[in-house]
Order: structure tokens, then C-alpha cells, then sequence
């Protein structure tokens, strides 16, 4: 199969395997990062159902079955996992597309946004190797940082060390952004929600 053998190419040869891509229309693209984002989506719903099995069975062991909350996971729950994975991937694909390419832009690239796209979904390729496996993910992810970094050398032009920034920067703004949105949640709405449960 033809996106097997792609998926194949940017995981063994990721430089040759986007410069052969290059002249591919955004519409093939978004197939074929369908195609991983359906497998990366099944792979962790499963994966998501083995821990919730393993983890209610050692929570409800050795207790009285009227106090046990958790309900058991059956193929609607597995659906509704894969369902939500697939579209929030879908989203999150063309924004991280939007930012990386604002990001190249300022670098000095002055490819159109479409090629910069591409490169998002094409990067993604790692995760179905590695993204949904628990403690493994992490470096899943990062290979799919190194393939954008490929991606925006070859499709904007860009040199190396721009090529990095562009992909490396977005990352910190995000991780600085969470970090102040758990600290402001954490000072102030939890605990004026404790404060109403009490009254």
C-alpha cells in the first residue's frame, strides 16, 4: 500500500522521503494524514481501555462492590475515545500548521502556508510507531519536532538553525503558556470553587 510505503519512507529516510512528497497537492496530504491519524487514534483508544481495565480492577479489588464508581468500558467508549483523538487532530494539525509557518515566515521563509501544512502532517508519521504507547510517547513526539525541523528545511528553505528555532520556540510559548494557566487555576479558580462546596 502506497501510505504504508510513505509512512515507511519519513520514518527510514525522512529527507527523501519529503523531498519525493514536495510536489504532492495539500489534498493528498490530508489523506494520507488521515490515514495516521485513524491509526495513531485506534492504537491509543485500545491502549487507553487496557490501562482503565487494568487500573479498575486493582482499584475495585478487595471492595464492596455497592462503593465501586467505576463503570466498566465497552465499544462505545472505545468510539467515542477514537472519534474524539481523530478530530481533535484534525484541528490541532492546521493550527500547529498555521503557527509553524508564522514562525518560518519571521525566519526569513516565504513559502505558501500549504507547504508548511504538509510538513505538520507529514511529521506526524512517528506517532504510529511510538505516540500512543504509555512512557514511549514522549519520544514519539520528539521525533515528530525533528521531522517538522526536516520539513521546514527542505519545504521553506530555511537554514538549520532557523529551521529549529521556528519549531522550538512555538513549543516554549506553549509549555510557558500551561504552566501560567495551571498556576492561575491553581491560585485562584480551584480554590473559589472550594469555597462555594463549603458554604
Amino acid at each position: 500500500m502506497d501510505l504504508l510505503k510513505k509512512a515507511k519512507g519519513f520514518l527510514a529516510d525522512p529527507v527523501k522521503e519529503f523531498e519525493t512528497s514536495k510536489d504532492e497537492t495539500l489534498e493528498e496530504a490530508v489523506k494520507y494524514y488521515l490515514f495516521i491519524a485513524a491509526v495513531y487514534s485506534l492504537l491509543s483508544a485500545i491502549m487507553t481501555s487496557i490501562i482503565y481495565s487494568i487500573v479498575s480492577s486493582i482499584v475495585t479489588q478487595n471492595v464492596d462492590p455497592k462503593y465501586i464508581v467505576l463503570e466498566p468500558r465497552g465499544f462505545a467508549e472505545l468510539f467515542s475515545d477514537f472519534f474524539m483523538s481523530l478530530v481533535l487532530m484534525l484541528i490541532c494539525v492546521f493550527i500547529w500548521g498555521a503557527i509553524i509557518h508564522g514562525m518560518a515566515y519571521i525566519m526569513g521563509g516565504r513559502g505558501e502556508i500549504q507547504r508548511t501544512v504538509k510538513v505538520a502532517m507529514y511529521s506526524s508519521t512517528p506517532l504510529i510507531l511510538l505516540g500512543w504507547i504509555p512512557m514511549l510517547g514522549i519520544f514519539g513526539w520528539i521525533w515528530v519536532g525533528a521531522l517538522n525541523v526536516v520539513g521546514l528545511h527542505q519545504y521553506q528553505d530555511l537554514p538549520a538553525g532557523k529551521a529549529i528555532a521556528a519549531v522550538i520556540l512555538p513549543i516554549v510559548l506553549l509549555i510557558i503558556l500551561a504552566i501560567v494557566l495551571v498556576v492561575v487555576a491553581v491560585t485562584t479558580i480551584i480554590p473559589m470553587v472550594l469555597e462555594g462546596i463549603s458554604v
